[in-house]
């Protein structure tokens, strides 16, 4: 099927086919992170009908990023000067196919099996569709088209995590994975249609994943990146626990917060995506400090419910900034490896989420719950200090910038 994308076309036609595109990029965004995190609603069913631990079932969530780490250099690796469309089409049937796995699953490991599939669509997803927006829109419109495309973030968790746990109540655990499977063959068929060609801006070899951490202001956004990560996950993962057993907040309240959590997100997204545009340094120091303060106000403040809430519709909408502002401040700090740097940023991303989640349950059953959530805090507001006491981009990386910089 080619590419309506393909087809010369002129004026308001084309930039209509350039935001369809972006849309279609963003719906995979969508269905990727659905997929990714639909397991936390249905955890306990999967555990009985597997006759596994909780605590083994929890591994449906761990095993992806660490796959996903490894993933996102070794497909970037491996695509040489594929065109970048064909693999975004390729992820998406993987995505069908990892789906589908685990929701015909006889047992744990086969359903794991499934989710190391998803592990590496997510890493390579990641690193190709962050950086696609530059090859679809002109300059001027990318940082809104990157918006567009992050959006698919908070929207997953507003709408596909909740969607995923209402569809498993009523028709099974199973029924939520095939649903997530039969979407993401619409992603597909939306990719196949909408997409242009999309080359590679470089060939992506060891030495420029290796050149990466060469440059000062990337070596210190990745270690930011690993920080801010990794307390986002150390404390996400138990929020909903603090809210229950320390806000003693009604299970319907709670509901409502954590929507109000996704929707504020959703706000960040596009907030995060305007000021990186203008200041990208700034903009990823304030979001990551933000997140840590607003942390912070939940684990301290937290016994009052109105403080509670405001403290997560807060974090939400930093958290939704925080991803949009990294990669912005990646792609000023490496402009001319832009592939290779968004490699690298996925893998350190999914790496401090892996290590966030796996760190924070063990701290919850040691050191308990709010001195875990303190901990996270304070990763994320150090991640701010570094970023904004070190984090200066070198002039030595501005050359073509304007062209190639996603966030101006």
């Amino acid at each position: 099927m080619s590419s309506l994308s393909d087809r010369p076309v002129i004026g308001p036609q084309a930039a209509l086919r350039e935001w369809l595109a972006v849309g279609a990029v963003a719906l995979g965004t969508f269905a990727l992170v659905t997929s990714e995190f639909i397991p936390v609603g249905l955890i306990t069913r999967m555990s009985a009908d597997f006759g596994a631990p909780e605590g083994a079932t929890g591994l449906m969530m761990t095993v992806p990023a660490f796959a996903a780490a490894i993933a996102a250099p070794a497909v970037m690796l491996g695509a040489k000067r594929m065109d970048r469309r064909i693999i975004l089409c390729l992820l998406s049937a993987l995505l069908m196919l990892s789906n589908l796995v685990v929701a015909l699953a006889p047992s744990l490991s086969v359903a794991l099996f499934g989710r190391v599939l998803l592990g590496i669509d997510v890493g390579a997803f990641w690193a190709i569709s962050s950086i696609v927006a530059a090859k679809i829109v002109p300059a001027a419109s990318v940082a809104r088209a990157s918006a567009i495309i992050f959006a698919g973030i908070s929207l997953g968790s507003v709408v596909g995590v909740p969607a995923g746990a209402l569809i498993g109540s009523a028709f099974g655990w199973r029924a939520a994975f095939e649903g997530v499977a039969a979407f993401g063959a619409v992603v597909l068929v939306a990719q196949l249609v909408l997409l242009p060609r999309l080359p590679p801006s470089e060939v992506v070899t060891v030495r420029h994943l290796a050149s990466i951490f060469r440059i000062p202001s990337a070596r210190l956004g990745l270690l930011a990146c690993f920080l801010a990560f990794a307390g986002q996950f150390a404390a996400y993962t138990y929020m909903g626990a603090f809210l229950e057993h320390v806000t003693k907040m009604q299970p319907a309240w709670l509901s409502s917060l954590l929507l109000g959590y996704g929707v504020a997100g959703f706000v960040g997204n596009f907030v995060g995506g305007a000021l990186s545009h203008r200041g990208p340094r700034v903009t990823y120091a304030g979001a990551a400090a933000a997140l840590g303060l607003s942390i912070l106000l939940l684990t301290l403040g937290g016994q009052s419910q109105m403080v509670a809430s405001i403290a997560v519709l807060a974090w939400g909408f930093a958290f939704g900034a925080l991803p949009i502002a990294t990669q912005g401040f990646m792609a000023r700090a490496a402009a001319k490896e832009l592939e290779s740097a968004s490699a690298v940023f996925v893998s350190i991303l999914q790496m401090g989420f892996a290590m966030g989640a796996f760190v924070g349950g063990r701290a919850v059953d040691t050191v308990g719950l709010p001195t875990t959530l303190i901990g996270a805090a304070v990763a994320s507001i150090a991640t701010g200090f570094l970023i904004m006491q070190f984090g200066r981009i070198e002039d030595a990386n501005t050359d073509g910038d304007a062209q190639l910089d996603p966030v101006g």
